[in-house]
């Protein structure tokens, strides 16, 4: 091999600055794309897990009445839901694992029961989330 060749051969034998800064910088771009995609994630998966939560809840009305066949109370209700996520009490409803919007505590739900029919919940849409402040059950 001559001396031009060798040369040759030695100057490409690596990316150059240029090829370097271009691929940072399509990096970047791509990261300030991505990332903001990203943040919202947790929230998006706890309100699922409300929405999930409720849903369980509001089939546990139906199990309830099924076995009943009466209209169940909130205790009823609770009792009928499946172990997983567990809930506890009766208006409030509080389920384990399952938080508000913001991770700050426990979502709750509400049972709403009508005195006047003994205590009893008299359709699954009287069981609703706990507050209505955007945070979430």
């Amino acid at each position: 091999m001559d001396t031009h060749q060798l040369r040759r051969h030695v100057a490409q034998a690596g990316f150059t600055l240029i090829e370097l800064i271009v691929v940072i910088i399509i990096i970047g771009i791509l990261s300030a794309v991505a990332i903001p995609n990203f943040t919202g994630a947790t929230d998006e998966a706890r309100i699922a897990k409300q929405n999930a939560t409720l849903g369980m809840l509001k089939s546990a009305w139906g199990t309830a009445y099924a076995v009943a066949k009466v209209e169940p109370t909130c205790a009823q209700i609770v009792a009928q839901a499946q172990v997983d996520p567990k809930c506890t009490g009766t208006s409030p409803i509080t389920c384990e694992g399952v938080t508000k919007k913001d991770g700050t505590g426990s979502a709750s739900f509400t049972c709403t029961a009508d005195i006047s029919t003994g205590s009893k919940v008299s359709s699954p849409a009287l069981i609703t989330c706990g507050t209505s402040d955007g945070n979430g059950c």
